[in-house]
């Protein structure tokens, strides 16, 4: 574990402080000094300039004190001259005693003003060493030798040995320094060019190795000399560290990216959130209505979107020959992009960070291609410049489905037919009873025309009987053909009550032959449904006709109810309910599985033909055994599609 780093020194405490000590028992050995000279001055007859000693007094305050003792000991000690000079000649004095108090004096200020300078350079010196001290990088000082001279608090952090521990110790040795290229270069390099800069390898005390950048300057003296090397140091380990890891997730991505079966792209989105950035100066919130109003806004917005890598998938799903011809903008691949694209923008402009969904491409042979996307848009304030978007194609799947609903469609339209030749004894049931009474109608107006006085009255109404029944079994007609006509899907809205009018008509006959009743419940008030009336039509006909043989052996009464009511908000619920049999447990759970049957001599296809149908127009269809005996068939289709039919 790294040591904590040092507390920084406080320069005050750290070169300052030693100075302010010493100089108490300076400013008392002047003191001492000035009133000796002061004695010997005054009192004695010498004659010699002894006030020069006064200067010993400066220096020796000046040594230790700060600017406001070495203009007091100045002060004084000229005070002292001239009290010494006034006392010993009088005033005034003498030509050459006042001759002597003058160079004396001279030679005091001079002393005192040299010495406030001296004061100054070394303030400015103990300044710079203690930032030298208090910075967290490593710097320490060696001779040409190698050895170590000045060894500051960085230094002592980084490696973990204090000054004294350092100083008189060769660097390259007691730091195990290793280095990238030749030390002799390196060298070389410090005494020609006078720097260096470059990383170095070495070891902390307690063994851990510490990646440094360094940076070394030569000393010379004043004859340009080398005299010492200064070397700062910068602990670069964790950087290196964080650098390596990054580096190591690089290339772990560029290798997913490269290799993944599915399509990667990299995009450049930065013109686009600038353009974004734009509207909302301009004071635009809501960008999905701005869109509606603009829709160019999103052309643009693609032909400034920027494709700047791809993957190998890529270029196989788009059929091109290299990456290269798939760089640049993103419009080329999107022809249709005003919806899809939309979506992106307002993830970039809400700042969600993911956009999905279904599209198509084109493909640089023109052709399409139908494909799932997700793009993850980066969150806050950050590049746009590298946004990665994954592809994945379902052409194969769109055409699987499209294959399906055509299997689906056929074996509906085996069912149907089926159920037509099951329904045989019923349709000719339904159209023989209108061809008989026109028969009948025609030959009592026939009758009434060949009398001698013909009666046109009775003619004319047996007539409109005839067109009666005849548009009668039109109706039949046309209701069987629709059941069994091989028809596109085509989805309208329609009257719920109507169709179950037309199946009750269709299933007439075999009502009446087994003796069942028949309720329509459903108000005039019930929602409109949407979809294909024809598919709709054959499940109500294939359920209604499953309960009708359910309750065939039944005794008692028997009853079929047909309901539907708004059931869920947004859903109606639609319920073919009798009193047969039930359904048998153990089929109950693959009631709607394929060639599931408890008829003999049935397809078991009629159940499951009518869960896709139903599941095909957005419901749902399922079985429930009812207390009292029978079943009940529920099936819902949604209202929302229903409103928007008829809006």
């Amino acid at each position: 574990m790294p040591r904590p780093a040092a507390p920084a020194p406080d320069p005050a405490r750290t070169l300052a402080g030693p100075r302010r000590a010493a100089s108490g028992w300076r400013v008392a050995l002047a003191t001492l000094l000035a009133l000796g000279v002061f004695v010997v001055d005054t009192f004695t007859a010498l004659q010699g300039a002894v006030a020069v000693v006064y200067l010993v007094v400066v220096l020796l305050v000046a040594a230790g004190a700060q600017r406001g003792a070495i203009i007091a000991a100045a002060a004084g000690c000229c005070a002292l001259t001239v009290a010494s000079y006034a006392h010993g000649h009088g005033w005034p004095a003498p030509d050459a005693a006042l001759l002597r108090c003058l160079v004396s004096l001279a030679a005091i200020i001079v002393t005192g003003v040299l010495a406030l300078r001296g004061s100054a350079r070394m303030a400015t010196i103990i300044r710079q060493a203690s930032l030298i001290d208090l910075t967290h990088d490593s710097i320490y000082v060696r001779d040409t030798d190698d050895v170590i001279v000045e060894w500051n608090g960085g230094a002592e952090a980084l490696y973990g040995y204090t000054a004294r521990e350092a100083i008189g110790r060769r660097a390259s040795e007691l730091l195990a320094t290793a280095f990238a290229g030749n030390r002799a270069e390196m060298d070389a390099h410090v005494f020609n060019e006078g720097r260096w800069e470059g990383e170095l390898i070495q070891q902390h005390r307690d063994g851990r190795i510490v990646l440094v950048e360094a940076r070394c300057a030569l000393l010379r003296d004043g004859a340009g000399r080398a005299q010492l090397i200064l070397e700062a140091g910068t602990d670069i380990t964790a950087r290196r560290a964080a650098d390596a890891a990054l580096g190591e997730s690089e290339r772990r991505y560029r290798a997913i990216f490269e290799s993944a079966r599915f399509s990667f792209w990299e995009e450049d989105y930065t013109l686009v959130v600038g353009r974004i950035a734009q509207l909302r100066e301009q004071g635009v919130v809501d960008l999905a209505a701005y869109l509606d109003k603009h829709p160019a806004f999103v052309r643009d917005a693609c032909a400034l979107t920027r494709v700047t890598d791809v993957n190998a998938a890529t270029v196989r799903l788009l059929g091109a020959h290299s990456r290269d011809d798939l760089l640049g903008p993103l419009d080329r691949f999107l022809p249709g992009s005003d919806r899809t694209f939309a979506q992106v923008l307002l993830t970039v402009f809400d700042g969600t960070g993911a956009a999905e969904g279904e599209t198509h491409l084109m493909n640089l042979k023109g052709e399409r291609v139908d494909v799932l996307f997700a793009v993850s848009m980066p969150l806050g304030p950050t590049r746009y410049d590298r946004v990665l978007v994954s592809v994945v194609d379902i052409t194969a799947r769109k055409r699987a489905e499209h294959a399906l609903i055509a299997v689906q469609s056929e074996l509906a339209q085996a069912a149907r037919v089926t159920a037509l030749g099951e329904m045989s004894a019923t349709i000719a049931h339904e159209v023989n009873q209108p061809l008989a009474a026109i028969v009948t109608h025609g030959e009592a107006a026939l009758r009434w025309l060949r009398r001698d006085a013909p009666d046109l009255a009775e003619a004319c109404e047996g007539i409109e009987r005839v067109v009666r029944d005849a548009r009668r079994a039109s109706d039949v007609v046309n209701r069987v053909r629709s059941l069994a006509s091989k028809e596109p899907r085509q989805h309208a809205a329609f009257c719920l009550r109507s169709l179950a009018g037309e199946c009750a008509r269709l299933l007439d006959g075999e009502l009446a032959r087994h003796r069942i009743t028949l309720t329509i419940d459903m108000e005039h008030e019930t929602p409109t449904p949407h979809g294909d009336r024809v598919q709709l039509q054959q499940v109500v006909v294939n359920l209604m006709a499953n309960a009708i043989r359910a309750m065939g052996s039944v005794p008692g009464a028997r009853e079929l109810t047909l309901r539907a009511q708004a059931s869920d908000p947004g859903t109606l619920l639609v319920e073919v309910e009798d009193t047969g049999t039930g359904i048998p447990d153990d089929i109950a759970a693959h009631l709607f599985d394929a060639f599931v049957t408890s008829r003999g001599g049935g397809m078991g296809m009629g159940l499951a033909i009518c869960r896709s149908t139903v599941e095909s127009h957005g419901g749902r269809l399922w079985a429930t055994n009812r207390p009292g005996g029978g079943a009940t068939f529920h099936f819902t289709l949604p209202l929302a599609v229903a409103e928007e039919a008829r809006a």
